[in-house]
C-alpha cells in the first residue's frame, strides 16, 4: 500500500472509531477529538462524513460545510444542508448526521467561557447564546430549519480564515496560540457581519430608524417594553413608525417583539437546562400558560414537548 492510500486508510480508520465512540457514549468530550486537538479552540476536518448517530458536545462548535450535502437532525426539527452553509452546536444540544452524500465539513471547536474573557463584547455575545443565532435560525419569514448560507465571497473568505486557524494550530508558540484566537475572531465577527442587517425582498437595506427600533427590541425583549419604547428610538411618530416598521419587516412591532421572545424562549429551551416556566419569564412573557400557547401556535409543538424532543438531559 503506497503512502496516499495509507493516508486515505488512516482517516478512515480514525472516522469509523470516532463514530464507534460516539455511538457508545453519546457525549464528545474535548479528549475524544483526533490527537493535537485542544481546547479552547480546535479545527477539525470531516471528509466524506458519514451518518452520525445522536450525540452532543461538552463543547460549541461553528460546522462550516464545504461541498456535498446532508440532513442535520435536531430534535424534532430537520435541517438540510448543503456547500456554504453555516450553522452553530451548542453544548449539550442534541444532533445527528444522517443522509449524508460526499459530505466535507470543518468542525471549529470552542470554549465560549475563554473567548468571552477575552473582551466585553464576547463575553455578551457567549453570555446571551448571540451565536446560536448564526444557525439553525427559526425566524420570522424563515424556512424552518434554515441556516445561514454564505456566497462565495464570503465563503472564500471565512474558508482563508480557517486554513489561516489551521496553520497558527500546528505551531506552539505563544504568538501562535495569540494569532488562531485572532482569526478565530475575525471568523465570528464575519458570521455575525454577515447576518446583520436584515434586508427585507428586493435586496434594499432597511431605513436606519427601523434599524435603531430593531436593536432595540432585540437588546431589550426580556423587559416589559410598550410600541412607545420601541418607536421612540425610532425618532418619528408613532403613526409613521407603524408604516415603516410594518412595510420593512413585514409584520407590525408587537408581533415582531413576540417572535423574538418566542426565538429566544426555544434557543434556551434548546441550549440551557431553564424549564418552561423559567425560559418563559426570562424571555418577558410574564404567564407560562400564554406563553406555551403562543409557542404551540407559533412552532406547531408545546414547549415541554420541544424541551424533552431537542435536548438530551
Amino acid at each position: 500500500m503506497n503512502r496516499p492510500e495509507r493516508t486515505v486508510s488512516n482517516r478512515i480508520n480514525k472516522a469509523d472509531y470516532l463514530l464507534r465512540r460516539v455511538a457508545r457514549l453519546h457525549m464528545l468530550r474535548w479528549a475524544d477529538l483526533p490527537k493535537g486537538h485542544t481546547p479552547p479552540l480546535a479545527v477539525v476536518r470531516a471528509t466524506d462524513h458519514p451518518a452520525y448517530p445522536s450525540h452532543r458536545h461538552e463543547f460549541w462548535e461553528i460546522v462550516i460545510v464545504t461541498s456535498g450535502s446532508g440532513l442535520m437532525a435536531f430534535g424534532p426539527k430537520t435541517l438540510p444542508i448543503r456547500a456554504g452553509d453555516v450553522f452553530v452546536i451548542a453544548r449539550d444540544q442534541k444532533h445527528a448526521y444522517q443522509e449524508t452524500s460526499s459530505l466535507d465539513v470543518v468542525n471549529i471547536a470552542f470554549d465560549p467561557a475563554y473567548i468571552g474573557s477575552l473582551h466585553p463584547l464576547l463575553d455578551d455575545w457567549m453570555s446571551h447564546d448571540a451565536l446560536f443565532e448564526v444557525g439553525p435560525r427559526w425566524k420570522p419569514g424563515e424556512t424552518p430549519g434554515e441556516c445561514l448560507h454564505l456566497g462565495s465571497s464570503e465563503f472564500a473568505r471565512a474558508m482563508d480564515l480557517v486554513q489561516r486557524m489551521e496553520a497558527e494550530l500546528g505551531n506552539l508558540s505563544a504568538e501562535a496560540r495569540v494569532a488562531v484566537c485572532a482569526y478565530f475572531l475575525l471568523l465570528i465577527t464575519l458570521l455575525r457581519r454577515h447576518c446583520l442587517p436584515w434586508t427585507p425582498p428586493g435586496g434594499a437595506a432597511p431605513d436606519i430608524r427601523i434599524g435603531r427600533a430593531l436593536e432595540f427590541i432585540n437588546a431589550h425583549f426580556a423587559e416589559p417594553i410598550t410600541i412607545d419604547d420601541i418607536a421612540a428610538r425610532s425618532h418619528v411618530s408613532r403613526r409613521h413608525f407603524f408604516r415603516l416598521f410594518e412595510k420593512a419587516v413585514g409584520v407590525r412591532p408587537m408581533e415582531y417583539l413576540k417572535k423574538v421572545r418566542l426565538n429566544k424562549a426555544a434557543s434556551m429551551l434548546l441550549t440551557t437546562n431553564a424549564n418552561v416556566t423559567e425560559a418563559a419569564f426570562a424571555c418577558g412573557f410574564g404567564d407560562s400558560n400564554y406563553f406555551s400557547a403562543l409557542y404551540h401556535k407559533e412552532f406547531g409543538i408545546s414547549p415541554s414537548q420541544f424541551k424533552r424532543d431537542g435536548q438530551v438531559g
